[in-house]
């Protein structure tokens, strides 16, 4: 089955186009290729942290060992400076 392809518009301010320009000619690319591109890397990494997330709530019902509030703070404030 062949994907059929559709126009999506999208306003950009000027400082966004002209650093996606930048890239585009940089890269030796289309402006489209490029967002084509982006937007691909998104839905890219939108589903793997979907995924993940789902996998660690299941695993969470399943068996999860959950910890206070309090535990979490102790846990938080371990890494501030």
């Amino acid at each position: 089955m062949t994907e059929s392809s559709g126009n999506v518009t999208v306003r950009l301010q000027g400082e966004t186009r002209k650093k996606l320009d930048h890239i585009a000619t940089d890269l030796d690319r289309s402006r489209n290729w490029l967002i084509n591109e982006a937007i691909e890397n998104y839905l890219d990494v939108y589903e793997w942290q979907e995924k993940k997330i789902r996998e660690r709530l299941n695993k969470a019902e399943k068996k999860g060992k959950f910890r206070t509030a309090k535990q979490v703070s102790k846990v938080v404030d371990s890494f501030k400076p």
